[in-house]
C-alpha cells in the first residue's frame, strides 16, 4: 500500500480542525442566543421609579440618621390567639412613647400573596395593636410612626421580621 492511498476512516488534522470549528461555532451561536436574550428581556430596575429614588437618596439617608438620633425602640410580636400585632415603642430613656399614629403593612418574605395593610391603635402608652390574622411561618413587619400633630415624613421607620408559630 502505497502513501498516496489513504484509510478513509482515517483521523487527519484536518477533520480535528473541522470538529474544532464546529464545536466553537456551535458555543458562539449558543452563548450570543443567551445574551441577546438576556439583555432584551431585563430591564436592570428592580424597583419602580428608581431613579426617582435614587434623586430622593440623601433625603433618605438624613431621615435614617435623624431616626437613629432619637433612640427610639419598638418591639413587635403577634399574639396568635387574639389574631393581632403588638406594638411596644419606648424612647432613648425607656419611657413610653403615647400618641403616635402608626400603619403599614406585613407581608411574607418571598410571595405578595398573603399581603396585608394594618393600621395600629393605641390600647395604652407604649402599647399599640392591629387586627392581623397570621398563618404560621416568617412575615416582615414594616411599619411608619408619625408623632401627634405631624405630617409629612414619619419619625421612625421599623422593618421587622415576625415569627408566627403554629397554633395547636
Amino acid at each position: 500500500m502505497s502513501q498516496a492511498q489513504r484509510n478513509p476512516k482515517e483521523l487527519t488534522g484536518r477533520h480535528v480542525l473541522y470538529g474544532l470549528f464546529a464545536f466553537f461555532g456551535v458555543m458562539l451561536i449558543a452563548n450570543g442566543f443567551f445574551l441577546y436574550y438576556a439583555l432584551g428581556t431585563f430591564n436592570g430596575f428592580e424597583t419602580k421609579n428608581a431613579y426617582q429614588r435614587g434623586l430622593t437618596y440623601n433625603t433618605r439617608i438624613a431621615a435614617d440618621e435623624a431616626q437613629a438620633a432619637r433612640g427610639w425602640k419598638a418591639m413587635a410580636h403577634h399574639d396568635g390567639g387574639a389574631g393581632e400585632l403588638i406594638l411596644e415603642v419606648r424612647d432613648r430613656g425607656g419611657s413610653d412613647l403615647a400618641g403616635l399614629t402608626i400603619s403599614g403593612e406585613v407581608r411574607r418574605p418571598a410571595t405578595d400573596r398573603e399581603d396585608q395593610t394594618v393600621s395600629f391603635r393605641e390600647i395604652s402608652p407604649a402599647r399599640y395593636v392591629a387586627p392581623a390574622k397570621l398563618t404560621a411561618g416568617q412575615w416582615v413587619l414594616s411599619v411608619e410612626m408619625h408623632e401627634p400633630g405631624s405630617a409629612g415624613e414619619p419619625a421612625f421607620r421599623l422593618k421587622k421580621r415576625v415569627w408566627v408559630k403554629e397554633t395547636q
